[in-house]
């Protein structure tokens, strides 16, 4: 049974209506016009209201019943002894859940009342499904799009409306052809996806050049009639990451041969001023047959000039020596040819393989031909630790600092590619922090194989 709302200003017939419907164990509350109804509804949240169309008040019944409609989802039936139709057409318009002519039998009342009652459950148990129901297609993280065998959308969720920049009402019966134009990610070319089951690598270009990737499924769905269910899964994200990082690979790549390049004509250099120079004068003396000290003098410069060239090319400290007397060599040389205090330490660190010895040394030459040419520090500090399965190399100044994107949208920023690229070839996480005023903190967690 439930709380009904009688509205009807006769006194004789309201009571009448109260006691037929308290007879049927129904709770009654009545009230006589329809500014009253609509305040009673509002407190009481009645489960039906029994409405007069016509009463002797400032507000009728139909008004009353269209200002709780507005606010309140309670069925209302409507009470008429009027039964001309543009009445009737006026009360159809706040969606009544019937009429009861006066004058009634009490058995008509209840019968319409059971009736009402059971129907606004029905539907409220399905708005509560249907809200359900959408509010877990909606969770979903993917574009859904229900079209009917012609390919016209009958029903999305609300990626689609978010994609589209379009209401559902404006979707619904359109082609999805007309609505979004799908295109092979490579090659650019219109991909046509309805009839198909299941299109990978696809892009869509929305409003402003803004551009979605994704992968289309489809799955046929036998109702009434035959549907097509397509999910879009967006990967944009995904997408845009491996790009970011192909064009940082290759950023690397060009700075890193840009660097080889440099150090070729530097080695070009070394060999024709130094090595060339030692050479034509041993020459000349061979030629005129002076063999004696100065020859042999000469012949020590000369190996001390290509001693130079090759610890260019690889130290020959890095073959006999471990990575750390390597890298505090390069630190005294630092401190004897700068004003920068450059420190040094280190800890429990393994054997390591050439590869990584090579490549931690040129890091640390390279930070701290970096710190000496831009920074403008004071004091500079290069630590070295070793753990279990990894090496922690860290590299700090309290100088200028540069802003934290430019090296990765640079490339005049050499010296960090470099740094970049060879940490990639160790296969080491590297991190970077610093903002102009604030120096500059680097770190490298590198991996190493004891066995190496």
């Amino acid at each position: 049974m439930g709380k009904i709302l009688v509205a009807e200003d006769s006194l004789i017939v309201n009571q009448h209506i109260k006691h037929a419907l308290e007879s049927g164990s129904h709770e009654v509350v009545s009230v006589y016009s329809g500014k009253e109804a609509v305040a009673t509804a509002r407190e009481e949240i009645p489960d039906l209201i029994l409405m007069d169309i016509m009463m002797e008040t400032n507000s009728d019944g139909i008004d009353a019943a269209f200002e709780i409609k507005q606010d309140l989802d309670i069925p209302i039936i409507f009470l008429t002894a009027l039964t001309d139709e543009p009445t009737i057409e006026k009360a159809k318009f706040s969606l009544p859940y019937g009429y009861v002519v006066k004058p009634f039998n009490e058995a008509e009342l209840l019968s319409n009342i059971d009736v009402a009652l059971y129907k606004a459950q029905a539907e409220k148990k399905i708005k509560e499904n249907s809200e359900l129901f959408q509010a877990i297609i909606n969770s979903i993280d993917k574009a859904i799009f229900l079209l009917d065998a012609e390919g016209n959308i009958k029903y999305t969720n609300s990626i689609v409306e978010n994609i589209t920049f379009r209401p559902f009402d404006q979707l619904m019966n359109q082609k999805i052809s007309d609505i979004l134009e799908f295109r092979d990610y490579k090659t650019k070319e219109v991909m046509e996806v309805v009839g198909k089951e299941d299109v990978s690598g696809l892009e869509l270009v929305l409003g402003k050049g803004e551009r979605i990737f994704g992968d289309f499924y489809s799955h046929n769905v036998s109702l009434d009639e035959e549907y097509t269910l397509f999910f879009f899964k967006d990967i944009s994200e995904r997408v845009k990451m491996h790009e970011f990082n192909e064009e940082m690979k290759n950023r690397r790549l060009v700075s890193f041969i840009e660097g080889q390049e440099k150090e070729r004509e530097r080695i070009a250099r070394d060999l024709h001023d130094g090595v060339g120079q030692v050479a034509n004068m041993i020459k000349l003396a061979v030629k005129k047959g002076d063999t004696g000290p100065g020859l042999i003098d000469m012949v020590d410069q000369f190996l001390d000039e290509m001693r130079k060239v090759t610890d260019g090319l690889l130290p020959t400290l890095l073959s006999d020596f471990p990575i750390d007397v390597c890298v505090r060599k390069i630190v005294d040389q630092a401190n004897k040819s700068s004003d920068i205090t450059f420190e040094f330490y280190s800890e429990d660190l393994p054997e390591l393989d050439m590869k990584h010895k090579v490549n931690i040394y040129r890091i640390a030459q390279e930070n701290i031909s970096n710190i000496i040419k831009h920074s403008q520090a004071n004091i500079a500090s290069i630590q070295l630790y070793g753990f279990k399965n990894h090496l922690q190399m860290t590299i700090e100044d309290d100088g200028m600092g540069f802003e934290v994107g430019d090296y990765t949208t640079d490339t005049s920023h050499h010296g960090i590619q470099n740094i970049l690229f060879r940490a990639q070839v160790l296969k080491a996480e590297c991190n970077i922090d610093t903002q102009k005023g604030k120096g500059t903190f680097i770190s490298l967690k590198i991996p190493f194989n004891e066995k190496d």
